[in-house]
């Protein structure tokens, strides 16, 4: 129809669209009436600056309803221009129109045969649906977009020859012509995306409408480019579009708490996720044949996420995150070949720190297991991975890793690797965190990390954490620091106290643990000092070196007479009292405790208290170390 205005002749162009809906992008700028010639019709359009966006459309301004849509048209009198694309067209002579929204999905869903038409009409719903209106997205999941969409993303993949069940006639297809389906399939992929980015409400609603039903719909999407690789090596940009796309619903969905479990028992869907995010294809077993690599891809020199763009491996991983942070998930996600080695890989592949913050969450969550299974995942790789996450930059990211730590020790074969990992540079990395780090919960987790360590069984465990350089010093002079919190200090006091049970002569650790304890001898927070003296002092031969260390008695005889207060304070007195009354049994060591005047005169005070069981062992102490003078 030709187009042409009253207020300038010397603009004419073809139109085909008989409503036009404009998104304005200059809403402030004056209104203005435009007389136009539209098919023998007089039209008044009223709108902002409507003689820039008609004549001159770019990719804000969306025209809908046309005759290519073959919908029947109603003489209209006048037309109003929109800044809401949803809103309607008035009429002044009959009932309002169909929304353009509606018209273009009815449009995409009637458009079946031939390909170029089917093509045509989605090339249009690109066109429409490629905004960043929020309120818009909504409304387009409301009139049902996302479901016509997934409907011809089906119907495209069952017409292409990636789909087909018999794979050698799909191989075979694709030797000698290729596919033709990959445009249209990655162009709806495409609108499902745009559609979807709406509020998480509207997308809510999509997963409860369709979202179990077209999951394996997205999975056959995915497998597509892993199939172009056993023939050609490498997917066309189509291919790795549609995957991108893909991915990015996924992450949407997975924000969705009753998508999570779906999600992962979905048949084929983690499979396919550990594909674009393998970057290093280093996990190698040969389950299709000899000539079959790790993914199932013959001939793969290098991981097949490599071919994958970055967008989609990001989307992938925090897809994965999402979905490892439901306990019912984990331990299928865990036992799902190679997931954990390629979530550790993006650390140490991937140059996005967004990336590499998914991966420590995610790492996180998996290593927590559930309530009744703490997984036993502590490879070499992940521990590696672990160690650069803890040096990292972020403060969130340290703290994850320092909780993944904390919880990959909860099983005693994992803390003795952890203790033997490239002999103690994660115990290194843990006390630096403890001693430096400026983020407490940081501090905090890595502090509850080597505790949790120290209550393994596995003896090996605690000899290699006491026998690691600085470890016993630092955890006391933490006691002693302005920056750190409560739980620092607890945790680093109750570790102490852990290895004065276990450490016993003629072990060299013993006296760095004494030396240490003496140092945090000033911590009366706790009790957790004076019993770490009173379990160490439980051993014979533990109690002349601990009479003979230097300092040791003068901090036992002020912890009997401390006077803070408090329930604590009776515990740690009586803690020392005990320990003094073991001492005193060795008679070797008991002249060393008679010279100490610290001694004498705690004993004595206590020896004025109430009769209990702790009265007669300060009698039967004083009576040992008189005789000893």
């Amino acid at each position: 129809v030709p187009f042409q205005t009253d207020k300038y002749p010397e603009r004419k162009e073809q139109i085909d669209f008989f409503w036009c809906v404009v998104k304005l992008p200059n809403p402030g700028h004056r209104r203005e009436s435009l007389e136009v010639q539209f098919a023998k019709e007089r039209v008044i359009v009223i709108g902002k600056q409507v003689t820039y966006t008609i004549h001159q459309p770019y990719p804000h301004t969306m025209v809908s309803l046309g005759k290519v849509f073959g919908v029947k048209q109603k003489k209209t009198k006048k037309v109003q221009v929109y800044e809401d694309d949803t809103s309607l067209p008035t009429t002044t002579t009959e009932s309002s129109v169909i929304s353009p929204l509606r018209q273009l999905l009815d449009a995409v869903n009637m458009s079946i045969l031939p390909h170029d038409l089917r093509l045509s009409s989605i090339t249009q719903a690109a066109g429409f649906f490629d905004h960043r209106d929020r309120l818009t997205h909504d409304n387009e999941l409301r009139e049902g977009a996302a479901n016509i969409l997934y409907q011809k993303l089906a119907f495209a993949l069952s017409l292409s020859s990636h789909s087909y069940e018999d794979k050698e006639d799909a191989l075979h297809r694709l030797r000698h012509g290729g596919d033709s389906a990959d445009h249209e399939i990655a162009l709806l992929c495409s609108c499902l995306e745009m559609v979807h980015r709406a509020s998480p409400d509207a997308i809510a609603a999509t997963w409860y409408d369709v979202g179990e039903d077209i999951l394996p719909i997205v999975v056959r999407v995915m497998e597509r480019p892993f199939l172009q690789l056993t023939v050609s090596g490498k997917p066309n940009r189509d291919l790795k579009l549609a995957v991108q796309k893909v991915t990015k619903l996924l992450a949407m969905y997975s924000l969705v708490p009753e998508a999570k479990y779906p999600m992962v028992v979905c048949p084929g869907l983690l499979a396919v996720l550990v594909k674009v995010i393998d970057t290093r294809n280093l996990n190698r077993v040969r389950p299709h044949g000899p000539a079959m690599g790790y993914n199932g891809v013959r001939g793969a020199l290098a991981g097949t996420g490599l071919v994958m763009t970055e967008a989609a491996r990001f989307n992938t991983i925090a897809t994965l995150t999402n979905l490892a942070a439901a306990e019912e998930n984990r331990i299928t996600m865990l036992t799902t070949p190679a997931l954990v080695d390629n979530i550790a890989r993006i650390v140490q592949n991937e140059r996005s720190d967004v990336a590499r913050q998914c991966s420590a969450l995610a790492l996180m969550n998996l290593s927590n297991g559930d309530k009744n299974h703490v997984p036993e995942m502590a490879s070499e790789l992940l521990l590696e991975t672990l160690v650069t996450l803890i040096n990292d930059d972020l403060p969130e990211t340290r703290r994850n890793a320092a909780v993944a730590l904390f919880n990959v020790a909860c099983a005693d074969e994992n803390t003795l690797r952890v203790a033997r990992y490239k002999d103690g540079v994660i115990l290194g990395a843990l006390l630096e965190i403890i001693v430096n780090d400026d983020a407490d919960d940081s501090r905090a987790e890595a502090a509850e990390t080597l505790f949790n360590m120290s209550c393994s069984d596995a003896e090996e465990t605690t000899d290699r954490m006491a026998n690691h350089p600085g470890l016993l010093e630092n955890l006391a002079g933490v006691l002693h620091s302005p920056r750190a919190s409560i739980d620092v200090k607890l945790y680093c006091s109750a570790t102490l106290r852990r290895m004065a049970e276990i450490i016993r002569a003629p072990m060299m650790s013993q006296g760095a643990l004494l030396s240490a304890l003496v140092k945090g001898a000033t911590w009366a927070r706790t009790s957790d000092i004076a019993e770490a003296f009173d379990a160490h002092a439980d051993h014979l031969e533990n109690r002349l070196a601990m009479a003979e260390h230097h300092g040791l008695l003068n901090a036992l005889s002020s912890l009997a007479q401390v006077t803070i207060g408090g329930q604590e304070t009776e515990q740690i007195k009586e803690a020392a009292i005990r320990t003094i009354e073991k001492l005193a049994q060795d008679e070797v060591a008991r002249p060393l405790l008679s010279n100490n005047e610290g001694i004498m005169m705690a004993l004595t005070q206590a020896s004025y208290g109430e009769p209990d069981e702790n009265g007669s062992l300060v009698h039967t102490a004083l009576k040992n170390l008189v005789a000893a003078m």
